[in-house]
């Protein structure tokens, strides 16, 4: 007996095509962040930003930073300056994210990320960083008072955690609560122990002093 829809596309498997191409598509995303956005642009592996919302204790940023990005703004605690706030493409460039062996990558290449060139507010060595609401790391090795801050990486928005991070060839030392924007408590840091846990890696996170005298462990 012949074959009913043979390759000719008739019988079933024109029912089926308009299926599996719809699959298709929706596949592309990569697994664990849904769908990437038209920004993301990072190497082979590199999975696209998280999209469903994890952590619901958020800080928003001090009420006295509202107006930094104005000069002239007579509330401006930068009188003059103007603090950078960067735009969703310029964020994703500074994604981070904790691969299948435990290193922290760049997701805009896929290279490892290292902080020993990094200096922060209150030491050197350390990058700032902020956690969006769906697990989202974001972190830069530049941070200058009056012009690039923990709110630049957050684009003034509420926060999950944030604080610095010290990190070697990939391997996370450990992350601080350092952040005068946003001055999170130990609720919004268990949000990033806990990202941490779930990605396999427990480094010890420090309060705003950070692993100095006077400084004590939030979680270790």
């Amino acid at each position: 007996m012949a074959r009913r829809g043979g390759r000719g596309g008739g019988g079933n498997a024109g029912i089926f095509r308009p299926i599996l191409q719809w699959l298709r598509r929706s596949n592309r995303g990569g697994s664990g962040g849904g769908t990437r956005p038209s920004g993301h642009h990072g190497g082979p592996g590199t999975p696209g930003p998280h999209t469903v919302p994890r952590y619901h204790r958020q800080k928003p940023m001090l009420d006295k930073y509202r107006h930094e990005t104005d000069p002239n703004h007579p509330a401006n605690p930068f009188p003059g300056r103007s603090v950078r706030r960067l735009s969703p493409q310029e964020r994703e460039a500074h994604r981070v994210f904790v691969d299948g062996s435990g290193n922290l990558r760049r997701a805009r290449d896929g290279s490892l990320y290292d902080t020993q060139s990094g200096t922060s507010a209150w030491g050197g060595q350390r990058a700032i960083f902020v956690m969006d609401g769906n697990g989202n790391m974001y972190a830069s090795n530049h941070h200058a008072p009056g012009h690039f801050h923990h709110s630049s990486l957050a684009g003034g928005h509420p926060v999950a955690a944030a604080g610095e991070l010290s990190v070697t060839n990939g391997r996370v030392n450990y992350a601080t609560a350092a952040s005068g924007h946003y001055q999170p408590g130990p609720e919004h840091m268990s949000n990033l122990a806990q990202e941490f846990s779930r990605n396999g890696i427990r480094p010890p996170i420090w309060d705003f002093q950070g692993p100095r005298p006077g400084g004590r462990p939030m979680f270790a």
